[in-house]
């Protein structure tokens, strides 16, 4: 298909001024500056660059750049103008390393390569004197050398070839064809010996999974692991150890899966996600959990608060600092863990990640309404002012307004919306529903592709539904949803729509539903359930249930969700009939062709199924993208695509104000 021609609208010139933003991911105090991780998008360079830029901040001008390394991230700062990070640069010119290394910046100093192999360092953590990382190394090698060996020999050989036993996809997070992650020590003393491959063996069913922590004595790591029992399920635990005596390790796994670990101040503990094991019938539930340690003791803390928490940083040695959705924002949540009492931090936004140092956390915020920007929270005090330090994006915040809308279903449960508006309403405005991924997310963000304001500027309602599974509206709406992803989420997101089109700025004639992922599928579902929506736009998304879990690599998820596809009558009973989309819809599919997570079979089959019936169907294959369309490139053929055809599909008169659920 030919990419579609720009458009000259104010939609597309605030799209295109979004891409030029910094896309702010996290921040770290570097002494009196500041430091940042960042995307941005690069001439010439087909995917974002991540970016590690140092900002001093005494300037009356704002922030001031002061140094700069393209292709970092993964920060930790060490002292006051000593820190390390990840970085795609070649520690030598003649050094045969692969993709990522491990570097340490020092001010006035050129920066050091301290760990580079024959592929990238995974992830790393440091503390004290020593960091440790993980890195892919051949299974068989037990050693540098060995592993050079046996890499030389396959490439000698083309061999590529790999078999497999229950994790099935020969490169995903957990294995590199015959590579697995190993666990590789790094002193961070000057004339210190070479990096050592620590011993810690593992049955051909648990791997690593590129999660690390240390503690702050350089003593203790917390390193994730991922298993692989019979029949396609999943669990995640712990692997905790002395990284000068590897052989004493110790695998933790507990009733939940375990992930996301953090060090105490104190090194007593490891703050981490620990998530109920769903069942047909029965949700995950997320919650703040310690492990010792020495992995003997694990315990939930913020036990009473009533939605997900997730720790992100310690303030002290008694005080956990969370994330976690309440209606449509992420606040910041103060845990003391020996008294499990819970107090919400008002970050001014939904938070993205958090930083804590000498009494002050640093917070990455945003809202759907506002891109990303740092604010600093001083923690002495229990309702700390907050300051904002730093906006990169600040150009491109939109012109517009949101309403929060709240439907009252029939049963009594309440649901909430968010509606996107132009700044002065003087005609009825055709409508896009926006449906979230996820499932269990919530619209809480702002974001960099599924941006409601482009299309607002261009005369555009949007309205975006959290439907039950949409986290921050208690335990309860997570439940409702669980298995019923057509007859309860679909059919309460159907009347969430139709209770807003009452509203009479909006046009209930001319009305499109779209999203990705799990919105993809949604937005399918509501195109069979809302009375003839002009358009559907579905990214990845799916119709046919068991075809899908069977094939995905998150098999492991339904058969918590809705069992075994070969027993359970849920996958057909809520799998969609595509015979109901209307004809007169129009339909846009798209998909990445390496997605794993939905594989690209299910829209080709869509689109043939659709075509067939006479249905206007579209179909865009992205060869180079996986799940999410990632490349500026393609993220902005795709949206002119979308955009042009919301112009052509959604003009004329308006068709008045009857939209009802089928």
């Amino acid at each position: 298909m030919s990419e579609p021609t720009t458009e000259g609208t104010a939609g597309s010139a605030l799209f295109d001024l979004i891409r030029a933003q910094q896309r702010i991911k996290s921040a770290h105090r570097l002494g009196s500056r500041l430091l940042v991780e960042s995307d941005m998008e690069r001439e010439n360079r087909p995917d974002l660059v991540p970016f590690v830029l140092g900002y001093s901040l005494d300037g009356d001008d704002g922030p001031t750049l002061r140094h700069a390394h393209a292709g970092a991230s993964a920060v930790t700062v060490l002292g006051d103008d000593d820190y390390l990070f990840l970085s795609d640069r070649r520690p030598r010119a003649d050094h045969p390393v692969g993709g990522r290394s491990l570097w340490r910046h020092r001010e006035g100093r050129e920066p050091e390569a301290l760990l580079g192999t024959a592929r990238d360092v995974v992830c790393y953590a440091a503390a004290g004197r020593t960091a440790v990382a993980a890195v892919w190394v051949h299974a068989e090698a037990d050693s540098f050398p060995a592993d050079r060996a046996l890499r030389a020999e396959s490439a000698r050989k083309g061999l590529t070839a790999v078999t497999l036993g229950g994790d099935l996809w020969p490169r995903s997070g957990h294995r590199f064809g015959t590579e697995v992650l190993k666990l590789v020590t790094v002193s961070l003393d000057a004339d210190a010996p070479g990096p050592e491959l620590l011993s810690t063996p593992l049955d051909r069913n648990t791997l690593l999974s590129g999660q690390l922590a240390l503690t702050p004595d350089g003593r203790r790591c917390a390193a994730g692991l991922v298993r692989f029992p019979p029949g396609g399920h999943r669990r995640h635990g712990l692997l905790l150890l002395s990284p000068g005596a590897p052989g004493d390790a110790r695998q933790v796994w507990a009733d939940d899966d375990l992930s996301d670990t953090i060090a105490s101040p104190d090194g007593a503990w490891f703050a981490c996600t620990a998530e109920r094991i769903a069942v047909p019938g029965t949700a995950p539930r997320q919650e703040a959990a310690l492990v010792s340690s020495d992995g003997l003791v694990v315990r939930k803390v913020g036990r009473e608060h009533r939605d997900w928490l997730r720790p992100r940083a310690w303030q002290d040695p008694k005080t956990l600092l969370c994330s976690g959705e309440e209606d449509g924002r992420r606040h910041l949540w103060r845990v003391r863990v020996d008294e499990d009492a819970v107090t919400r931090i008002d970050a001014g936004g939904s938070v993205l990640s958090v930083t804590a140092r000498a009494g002050e956390a640093l917070v990455v915020r945003s809202s759907i309404d506002s891109p990303p920007s740092v604010v600093s929270l001083p923690l002495a005090t229990p309702d700390p002012p907050r300051t904002e330090i730093f906006a990169p994006a600040a150009a491109a915040a939109p012109r517009g307004r949101m309403e929060r809308l709240t439907h009252k279903a029939s049963d009594g449960a309440e649901w909430s919306s968010w509606l996107c508006l132009p700044e002065e309403v003087d005609r009825e405005l055709p409508v896009l529903v926006w449906c979230h991924g996820g499932p269990m997310l919530s619209w809480t963000d702002w974001s960099w592709r599924w941006n409601p304001w482009p299309f607002v500027a261009d005369g555009y309602a949007v309205l975006m539904p959290d439907p039950p599974l949409s986290v921050g509206y208690g335990q309860d709406a997570v439940e409702r949803g669980w298995g019923k992803w057509t007859s309860e989420v679909a059919a309460v997101a159907a009347e969430q729509v139709a209770d807003a089109l009452l509203d009479p700025r909006l046009d209930a004639g001319r009305v499109a539903v779209m999203g990705a992922s799990f919105g993809g599928f949604l937005a399918l579902a509501l195109g069979t359930l809302l009375s003839e929506p002009r358009l559907i736009v579905s990214h990845c998304g799916w119709a046919d249930f068991p075809a899908v879990a069977r094939a995905c690599d998150l098999h492991w998820h339904w058969l918590r969700e809705y069992g075994p596809p070969e027993s359970s009558p849920a996958y057909r009973s809520e799998s969609l009939s595509l015979e109901a989309i209307p004809l007169r819809t129009k339909v846009l599919l798209s998909h990445g062709c390496e997605d794993t997570h939905v594989p690209v079979g299910e829209s080709r089959a869509m689109y043939r199924t659709l075509d067939a019936r006479g249905v206007d169907v579209e179909l865009m294959l992205v060869p180079d993208e996986r799940h999410s369309i990632l490349r500026p490139a393609n993220a902005a053929a795709w949206h002119r695509w979308v955009a042009r055809t919301c112009r052509e599909t959604l003009g004329g008169r308006s068709a008045g104000k009857e939209l009802s659920v089928r």
